[in-house]
């Protein structure tokens, strides 16, 4: 039985997991069963049984198991699981009695937290700590129904000065990340697509940016240096304002 509970992020709407029901009824079974903290699983592989270790953000599942609990074909599982894979929100390890799914960025995004509510507390002095026992994603943000913690932009700009994590950016908002590209000469690439990656580079390494709008920029430069800009429609096709776009990165962008 799953106890506790999980943040999702409010612009999962706006991606493409959101926009497949398959794909997100997986993410977010995924979600459900990946581990809180370190655990070791005792797997039969029918000539005895092996240790496995699950850290946190991982599960161990079988395609029996897992088709029984989403009620889909192991084959459409499988495919499913190959598109979080694509999409930067999870990684698969597979073998022949296993396979081990890992939640990426769980740490950031799924923790422990504990219920602070002082008068509750007085009130209730035995409240056991609330966990989180799972990671969003993709594209992902923790979901509440207090709209005061929502973020007005426009009243915090001062806090956006100087060197930020992109996470403490606007522009983690896709959104935000969205609007800032329309109507220029990189409104055509896949936006979606270098929101993921600008967001799985930056959380995993903890940089700090004055401008992230800037950083996203150079992801996409340096693809279309290299001939590989990723488009909206999927292809590598570019126009002569990307070429000329194009040269301005060769001559511009090393590396």
């Amino acid at each position: 039985m799953y106890r506790g509970y999980i943040k999702l992020f409010r612009k999962t709407i706006d991606s493409v997991v959101f926009a497949n029901p398959e794909l997100l009824k997986v993410w977010i079974w995924c979600l459900f069963n990946a581990n809180h903290k370190e655990k070791w699983f005792s797997i039969n592989t029918g000539r005895g049984f092996t240790e496995v270790q699950c850290k946190a953000g991982e599960f161990i599942t079988g395609r029996n198991e897992a088709s029984r609990q989403l009620q889909l074909s192991p084959s459409k599982i499988r495919n499913l699981l190959s598109k979080l894979q694509k999409f930067q929100n999870i990684e698969l390890e597979s073998s022949n009695f296993y396979t081990k799914i890992k939640v990426l960025n769980y740490i950031d995004y799924q923790q422990v937290i504990e219920d602070v509510d002082q008068t509750t507390a007085k009130q209730q002095p035995n409240n056991r700590q609330r966990i989180a026992i799972n990671r969003p994603t993709n594209s992902h943000q923790s979901t509440t129904t207090n709209n005061d913690k929502n973020v007005n932009n426009e009243k915090n700009d001062k806090n956006y000065k100087g060197s930020r994590l992109f996470k403490n950016d606007p522009l983690y908002d896709f959104i935000n990340f969205e609007k800032c590209f329309l109507n220029s000469k990189y409104e055509n690439a896949d936006l979606e697509f270098y929101y993921e990656s600008v967001k799985n580079w930056a959380d995993s390494n903890g940089t700090k940016k004055k401008d992230w709008s800037a950083t996203a920029r150079n992801f996409m430069l340096r693809d279309l240096k290299d001939n590989k800009l990723r488009l909206k429609n999927g292809t590598r096709t570019i126009t002569d304002e990307e070429r000329e776009l194009q040269q301005w990165a060769e001559t511009h962008l090393n590396d």
